[in-house]
């Protein structure tokens, strides 16, 4: 999410989403801190979306609720982001753009210029601005050969290369890749060869996003007389807004409902699905481990994990390929096979944009500190001078006067977390807890004592979860027991009756005894009783 400020107003460019690591123990999702943006809710122009993918829109419903302004994007990025905020009852004011194209939204004068991506209408977007030109490449490669035909727009970009651009704001994605990507018309090679050696169901699972590769998954459907079924959500949504926007061309008699395939014989069915990423709940996880409600994984299918893992995510796409692996299904995925490649261009593809722009400043965006640390060298090895490049982080700014280009003050950004309903309200504390309870558990002491004279009447009573299981340990916890019920008759007989004393000796006596002699530090919770 990037804000550009000019003449008093802002745009909004992108408004994604990213998903928790492993860090966030029960965080759902990852959205940006709005606040600096909300804060200035009535100078917003309007959100420019520049591809539909969820680290681009997925936010949208969030931030919509708080800042009402007119969304442009191309008509498939609209569909995506409309499914999206529909599922959150949230109305939004829907502009389809095109690319090529040009559109003035207040004082940002804006071009649109084809990309070849991962998913079909994406867009870079040049803003003139009174402080200078800027551009920023979205998410792109250079493909030669795009499954829709829809080649990143080279000429036009030259164009405006020699026109001039101030400031370019580049994808580093693939920074640390040498070379170029390899062009999405090449998986179609591998999968036909999967398709001409299966005698059983296939199952394809790929990112939903992820139309071209759809589309050349039906068309191998299609010609090798297999109708197919779409499972997950959205799978199941961006397939139905791909084919009324016409980037999915199959026939309507080829697809079939989930709850029909078992009509037909199993070489005559493809099963497009979720869950490439091994999330737990996905169609691909549940099939995996038997749970799905309509698909029982037979050792005669063959299934394809066409996309690579997502960093963080490579535990939860290997455990399911032992799965599928374990039932006997014949696997490829993307490393065994050339069934997935990037979306994103490469190390030579990211110099050929910069070599073609030459803008007067570049930045590197899109990517982890490394790779835009990356993207740098690669800069300085076509030319550029090391003042010529900046790397910027979340909060940080940058001021374009007259074409120049030079570092602001920092404003208050970062992540705020989405768990269950609640937004933000768990933060570094709540994961802190989380963690240490993940790793040591908590063990509970239940004391009931006199209001009046701070007698002991009951307890202390000790319940472990995820310390240690009570049956297999009874006899550290007896002891723990005594320890506790020595520290509290101590104050028993100084009649102290201040919970806050009476919770500090438990937690003292406890947690030094199970140190000692387990070398453990359980969350001690201690519950006192009065009567």
């Amino acid at each position: 999410m990037m804000a550009i400020e000019a003449a008093g107003r802002i745009l909004v460019v992108d408004c994604g989403l990213s998903f928790p690591n492993e860090e966030m123990l029960g965080v759902d999702l990852v959205l940006p801190d709005f606040t600096w943006v909300v804060e200035r809710a009535d100078r917003v122009e309007a959100v420019l979306l520049t591809h539909g993918h969820e680290d681009h829109v997925g936010a949208l419903s969030w931030f919509l609720q708080q800042v009402d302004v007119p969304v442009y994007g191309t008509s498939l990025t609209l569909g995506i982001a409309g499914r999206r905020l529909s599922e959150f009852d949230v109305k939004a004011d829907m502009r389809a753009v095109a690319a090529p194209g040009s559109l003035e939204l207040g004082p940002f004068k804006c071009r649109f210029f084809t990309v070849s991506h991962s998913i079909p209408d994406a867009m870079a977007v040049a803003l003139d601005t009174p402080g200078g030109r800027i551009f920023y490449t979205g998410d792109f490669k250079l493909d030669p050969s795009p499954i829709d035909g829809r080649h990143t727009d080279l000429e036009g970009l030259a164009e405006m290369g020699r026109e001039g651009v101030d400031l370019m704001l580049s994808d580093s994605t693939n920074a640390e890749t040498p070379g170029r990507t390899p062009s999405e018309s090449i998986v179609g090679d591998a999968l036909r060869d999967v398709f001409t050696g299966s005698s059983g169901r296939i199952i394809v699972a790929c990112f939903a996003s992820n139309l071209h590769r759809i589309q050349q998954v039906c068309e191998l459907s299609e010609s090798n007389d297999r109708k197919v079924a779409f499972v997950g959500r959205s799978m199941l949504a961006n397939a139905d807004v791909g084919q009324e926007l016409g980037h999915l061309r199959v026939d309507p008699k080829t697809i079939v409902e989930l709850d029909k395939i078992e009509q037909y014989r199993p070489e005559e069915i493809t099963i497009i699905c979720t869950g490439s990423q091994g999330e737990p709940l996905s169609a691909l996880s549940l099939i995996a481990s038997g749970e799905h409600k309509h698909i029982r994984l037979r050792s005669n299918d063959t299934v394809i994990l066409s996309a690579s893992p997502i960093p963080g995510n490579e535990s939860a796409v290997h455990r399911v390929l032992n799965e599928l692996f374990r039932v006997g299904a014949d696997v490829y995925h993307s490393g065994i096979a050339r069934v997935h490649v990037s979306g994103h261009g490469a190390s030579e593809e990211l110099q050929e944009m910069a070599s073609l722009i030459r803008p007067r400043h570049l930045v590197p965006v899109h990517g982890e500190y490394r790779q835009l640390a990356t993207h740098r060298k690669l800069a300085e090895a076509v030319g550029f001078a090391s003042d010529q490049i900046t790397i910027v982080e979340d909060g940080d700014t940058l001021e374009l006067r007259n074409g120049v280009t030079i570092r602001g003050e920092r404003v208050q950004a970062g992540m705020v977390l989405v768990d269950g309903l609640g937004v933000g309200d768990v933060g570094p504390v709540v994961l802190r807890d989380r963690k240490h309870l993940a790793e040591d558990g908590i063990l509970i002491c239940v004391v009931t004592i006199d209001a009046q004279s701070g007698e002991l009447l009951a307890g202390p009573d000790l319940i472990s979860r995820g310390f240690v299981h009570i049956d297999e340990s009874r006899e550290l916890l007896e002891d723990a027991t005594d320890r506790v019920q020595v520290a509290l008759e101590a104050l028993e007989a100084e009649h102290v009756t201040d919970w806050g004393a009476i919770k500090k000796v438990c937690r003292r006596s406890l947690g030094e005894f199970v140190w000692r002699e387990t070398r453990r530090r359980p969350v001690i919770l201690p519950v006192i009783q009065e009567v």
